[in-house]
């Protein structure tokens, strides 16, 4: 994620952020010394496009059916057998006529790239994109053929979501869209507020029980009524405050949770909180400050926070279960839940394995150097991963 005002990284910032606070080597932030308890088995690897090369997008593949679908930043879109690794097709989106990968070397001499600017994501039998010129792409999964591909206003920097009978599109200038599945026809759309500086990212929204959740760039969590777009009600999360124009960022770019009745969001310089669905009064409220992504699984709620702390939360009463500092000052991924463990990667290319329940660090393992800037995806049986430049890893833990 970047501001979005100045082409600098949020991992950049938080790098130097951090190295004000001391001009020591000592106080560098290390790893420390471990011996694995956790040692998960590669299935196979593979590749798609360059990744993401330096910038920082958020994007990660999708596991559906039985198949990977991974892209790159540059306009590659790959689908794979999930058990084998083996390709079964390829486009690239800077080919108009979804030309194969063999008939567009051209376009590595020439710089052109899709800018594909979210994670893939699977829905009403499409495979869906968005590109940061602000063009949404439906996929044939079987083939890799465009159904359709629309305009729409603004970045689109998070995966589309296939939800409530609509296609629904998260942009960077603070628009919701909500596109009909078979055409990409615009159903209806909404606008929100941003606030005056902000994190160049969003959230997706999260779409449930008639309504459609989302975060804004001014510390604000809101639902739409889906059928319509019409607006339900809208909480803050974050007040601006601070000195600074950095201190007074307080974007919603987690994608917010709804479970059991609640919505559960977290703001960049701001709180965690739980809403209720319906009307969106607070339940309880408490301070954590993050721009990743949460999860959440039996009733606990696992994030990690801006400056790579990790916690876990009873969702029910907003409690503390547990804390875990030791990739403090690491810039590190969101949080995974594989089997019985949680995966976090960093920006070296460490994938880090602990305890779910009491957060104990279990293992370290090193991949692609040129490290992990999405979270790992997971299914009963595998991780998946996809590192910064494009190298895709499965693994499985055998019990």
């Amino acid at each position: 994620m970047k501001l979005s005002v100045k082409p600098v990284g949020v991992a950049v910032l938080l790098l130097l952020a951090l190295s004000a606070c001391s001009s020591k080597e000592d106080d560098e932030p290390t790893l420390p010394e471990i011996t694995n308890k956790v040692e998960p088995q590669e299935v196979w690897s593979s590749s798609v496009g360059d990744g993401i090369d330096h910038y920082d997008v958020q994007l990660k593949p999708a596991i559906f059916d039985n198949k990977v679908f991974a892209a790159s930043r540059d306009g590659e879109v790959a689908a794979f057998d999930l058990s084998s690794g083996s390709e079964l097709w390829s486009i690239d989106l800077r080919d108009g006529d979804d030309a194969p990968l063999f008939g567009g070397w051209s376009h590595w001499w020439n710089g052109r790239s899709a800018k594909i600017g979210g994670a893939v994501s699977v829905g009403f039998d499409k495979v869906l994109v968005g590109t940061e010129d602000g063009v949404v792409v439906a996929l044939n999964p079987l083939t890799g053929e465009k159904v359709w591909s629309v305009k729409v206003g603004g970045e689109v920097l998070a995966a589309p979501v296939a939800a409530e009978g609509l296609v629904l599109v998260s942009t960077g200038g603070g628009r919701i869209f909500a596109l009909q599945p078979d055409t990409g026809e615009q159903r209806w759309m909404h606008e929100t507020e941003n606030g005056l500086l902000t994190l160049r990212g969003i959230s997706q929204v999260a779409a449930a029980n008639g309504g459609v959740v989302f975060g804004t760039g001014n510390g604000k969590v809101g639902a739409l009524i889906s059928d319509k777009g019409v607006p339900a009600w809208e909480e803050p999360v974050a007040l601006a405050k601070g000195a600074t124009d950095l201190a007074r960022i307080i974007d919603v770019d987690a994608t917010p949770i709804v479970h059991d009745g609640k919505v559960f969001a977290i703001a960049y310089n701001g709180q965690l909180v739980a809403l209720d669905l319906r009307t969106g009064r607070e339940v309880w409220k408490r301070e954590y400050a993050s721009f990743r992504a949460m999860t959440l699984e039996d009733d606990v709620l696992y994030l990690v926070d801006s400056v790579g702390k990790m916690y876990a939360i009873d969702a029910r009463s907003g409690l503390e279960t547990w804390a875990q500092l030791v990739l403090h000052r690491h810039f590190v991924t969101a949080p995974t839940v594989y089997k019985k463990y949680l995966v976090v990667g960093d920006a070296e290319g460490n994938l880090h394995w602990f305890d779910k329940t009491n957060g104990e660090y279990l293992a370290r393992h090193e991949f692609d150097s040129s490290g992990f800037y999405a979270e790992a995806v997971a299914t009963s049986e595998y991780l998946l991963l996809q590192s910064r430049n494009g190298e895709l890893t499965l693994l499985n833990l055998p019990e």
